[in-house]
């Protein structure tokens, strides 16, 4: 890294993979793993009481990290998930009735942010279950070393229902007591991504003691928004808390677009002048200046 601000944004990409990872796990074994039973597990280092960039899902600060969004993707109630060791696609299930019909959606894009894959099947996902190794990803010869993988979940009407986003390496798995593998080395070519530039609109509202942002964002270049990151600032330039944002430190396809409300309680929120800030890893800083009266 060539600063603070960098190595801690790629500190937030270990945390991310790191805590959606072990929920994933879970899911593809859900409630049962070997000879064991499991209905959960308990997370170590919830969050730290010393200043750590990685595998928290709160920083020392209190202040949410990627990790506790990736977390979160991980858990919605229908959700599509990847397998780096076995390049599958499954689906999740959490709601005490079954699904038939819905289509998962594989697609593959390089670094150049072009789609180089693409592959779709349709499935029959049980009640409180999974449907394992749905299908595999092929990964084109050629393919540049770092690329993306985007999993879309749709009802039987078309209707987006879950999702999830992967950044990946083609660097090969040695073992697992080695730093190796396509989820943990060889992610340098990052760097190579293109500028993006999301554009954002937004309003501000208050009902019932809360005061509420509510964001639209698009990708409307056509490079990939990697790691997009929104953050709500009082005069000082700290983060408002606490706040509650329903997403973060999510990525962007080329066109594609995203809402997202930031909750704040009035209470923690003195009259004074605010900054909405977006940013990224390929994307320039932009902030918006938010008066609250």
């Amino acid at each position: 890294p060539s600063g603070i601000d960098e190595f801690a944004m790629k500190g937030q990409f270990v945390g991310a993979m790191n805590y959606r990872t072990i929920w994933e796990v879970w899911n593809y074994n859900k409630l049962g793993y070997g000879d064991r039973y499991a209905s959960g597990f308990l997370f170590w280092y919830h969050n730290s009481a010393v200043p750590q960039v990685c595998g928290r899902m709160w920083d020392w600060s209190l202040e949410p990290t990627a990790a506790l969004y990736t977390a979160a993707n991980a858990c919605e109630p229908l959700h599509p998930q990847f397998d780096y060791l076995k390049n599958t696609v499954s689906v999740v299930n959490d709601y005490y009735r079954s699904f038939d019909g819905y289509k998962v959606v594989a697609e593959v894009w390089d670094i150049s942010s072009k789609k180089v894959w693409s592959r779709s099947e349709t499935v029959d996902i049980p009640e409180d279950g999974v449907v394992n190794d749905v299908f595999k990803v092929e990964f084109p010869s050629g393919l540049s070393p770092v690329h993306f993988i985007k999993l879309r979940l749709l009802d039987a009407s078309g209707h987006q229902v879950g999702s999830s986003f992967y950044w990946r390496s083609d660097d090969e798995y040695k073992g697992k007591k080695t730093l190796t593998g396509p989820a943990t080395s060889g992610f340098e070519p990052l760097s190579d991504l293109s500028q993006a530039k999301v554009s954002m609109k937004y309003r501000t509202r208050v009902s019932e003691g809360r005061h509420f942002i509510d964001i639209d964002l698009k990708n409307s270049r056509g490079a990939i928004a990697f790691f997009a990151q929104l953050q709500w600032l009082d005069s000082s330039g700290r983060p408002v808390r606490p706040s509650f944002y329903t997403d973060n430190f999510f990525s962007l396809l080329p066109g594609e677009s995203r809402s997202v409300t930031i909750e704040t309680s009035l209470n923690n929120l003195p009259a004074g002048d605010y900054t909405l800030v977006l940013k990224g890893f390929n994307m320039t800083r932009t902030a918006y200046k938010i008066s609250v009266k």
